[in-house]
């Protein structure tokens, strides 16, 4: 099914932001022309990554540091305290839809 998220225009103009589809935050990232989402949940322990230093497709988790790639959801860099790297998973990808200048996201 598909949900409203956000304005075209304003994603753009933003590059990220955070929505809430249905109780479940979601990271909307513009990159390359593309619109990609996934969970606004760090997969390590569950920080927002919307205030994360996105630099391309990666977003950096801002607790510790975990690195992942936008579009596909993967790890790019583990979590780590120091130099001890600690499990992470991949972060839940969404699918999304632009149709009419306005971003709709498939829960």
């Amino acid at each position: 099914m598909l949900h409203y998220a956000i304005d075209f225009n304003d994603l753009k103009d933003a590059f990220k932001k955070r929505v809430i589809i249905e109780k479940t935050p979601i990271l909307l990232v513009y990159f390359n022309n593309q619109v990609y989402a996934i969970s606004d949940k760090c997969p390590h322990m569950g920080a927002s990554l919307v205030d994360g230093m996105l630099k391309d497709n990666v977003i950096q988790c801002k607790r510790h540091g975990a690195k992942l790639n936008v579009e596909t959801g993967d790890v790019v860099k583990k979590a780590q305290i120091g130099f001890i790297k600690l499990p992470t998973k991949e972060a839940v990808r969404y699918e999304t839809v632009i149709k009419d200048d306005k971003v709709f996201i498939k829960l």
